[in-house]
């Protein structure tokens, strides 16, 4: 989800609120009907207000529909306005427009809002003015439409506060995937240096060899060809993995979509392998969490490919309690006894303190399950909005 999104969900769920206060205030006016007639505008009037507020509170794309077509907004001001003049301000439906005025807050540009609020206020004054019937008081006169001002200012400042908040967060995002794009990359040539150069240099030096062993020990040759061809396609891999880790995250593009893409590339050379992907949509925006777990996960898949020995790897994204996000790379290998980790860390080997060292960077933990011959589990929780980052740095 995009820093754009995670506002306008903001917005849409006010939205959503109005429209339950729109059903609520017409149930509460329907009750001032007990002793009147209905005429047929109050029938017309009572329809289209059932009508609107069941849709908006029964289909979720409405809120998003009146965002994209502002118009619509203005056109139900316009129709809630002809209410009033045709009823008269004493009819207990004049209460819905307190809905109208919340979605004029919310939905419109400033511009917008002021046009539609004066045209509601307008057709208020005029129907309450020129009903003889009605009392003159100051609050059936005044109050109610300084209401409707006081609602749409409201709307509006719930409006400022969503967009600078959008804005906060894009500022921050992109300072933060600037900060992490340049750790991670510095990382990569210190791997490019270590590993792959080195091994280039290798092949280099046995290509150089290569053509005294062909004349003096053929065999040595073979084997020395051998060595060549292997330690090409091991450099091969090396640059693979390296070019894959250089792929950036797109933040707009959903995380699921980003964790299967990454799942794919890390199994495409595993033929052998059946990869299983059971990815729940998540809230994820903080780009060093994404980044930090999805360089996690791609550790994990290609440890469980490479070393495993099954021919299944399942990979599940889904959100849990507390505002996190888990993801969980698992296999049905060999298995290994986790207490010979500190020993294998000994050898060399800092895979699984590699994964503890990511998720502490961004507030989150790691946890590995396994047992000789029953696979192995590994997972990854992390704070979806990085509210937590650094914590353990």
């Amino acid at each position: 989800m995009t820093l754009e999104s995670i506002a306008a969900v903001e917005v849409r769920a006010l939205v959503r609120l109005a429209f339950l206060l729109r059903m609520m205030t017409l149930l509460v006016s329907l009750a001032g009907y007990v002793d009147q007639t209905l005429t047929p505008g109050a029938v017309g009037g009572i329809f289209f207000l059932t009508l609107t507020s069941m849709a908006g509170i029964a289909v979720p794309t409405v809120p998003a529909l009146l965002q994209r077509h502002p118009s619509l907004v203005m056109l139900d001001a316009l129709v809630m306005t002809g209410l009033m003049v045709t009823l008269g301000t004493d009819n207990p439906l004049v209460l819905v427009a307190l809905s109208s005025c919340v979605v004029i807050g919310v939905v419109l540009s400033p511009l917008a809002a002021v046009l539609s609020t004066v045209t509601m206020v307008s057709g208020y004054l005029v129907a309450s003015l020129g009903d003889e019937r009605v009392a003159v008081t100051f609050l059936a006169d005044y109050g109610f439409p300084l209401t409707f001002v006081f609602v749409v200012v409201l709307g509006q400042g719930f409006r400022t506060l969503a967009e600078r908040k959008r804005q906060s967060e894009r500022a921050f995002a992109e300072l933060v995937s600037g900060s992490v794009t340049a750790q991670e990359r510095a990382r990569l040539a210190r791997e490019l240096h270590d590993s792959t150069a080195k091994t280039l240099q290798g092949l280099a030096l046995s290509a150089q060899a290569l053509s005294h062993w062909i004349t003096h020990d053929p065999q040595r040759a073979c084997a020395e060809a051998d060595a060549i061809s292997a330690s090409a396609g091991e450099a091969v891999v090396q640059l693979r993995s390296l070019l894959s880790a250089l792929r950036q995250d797109v933040l707009d593009q959903p995380f699921q979509e980003s964790l299967a893409t990454l799942a794919r590339d890390c199994t495409q050379d595993a033929p052998q392998v059946r990869l299983r992907l059971e990815l729940e949509p998540v809230d994820l925006s903080a780009p060093s969490v994404r980044y930090e777990l999805l360089a996690a996960a791609r550790e994990a898949i290609r440890n469980a490919v490479t070393h495993s020995g099954s021919d299944r790897v399942t990979v599940r994204l889904r959100p849990v309690q507390d505002d996190e996000v888990m993801i969980e790379v698992s296999d049905a290998g060999c298995g290994f006894a986790v207490d010979v980790l500190p020993e294998r860390e000994r050898q060399g080997h800092f895979g699984v303190r590699g994964y503890a060292e990511r998720l502490e960077l961004i507030g989150g933990r790691a946890e590995v399950v396994s047992a000789p011959g029953a696979g192995t589990t590994v997972r990854f929780l992390a704070p979806c909005m990085g509210l937590r980052e650094g914590t353990h740095a």
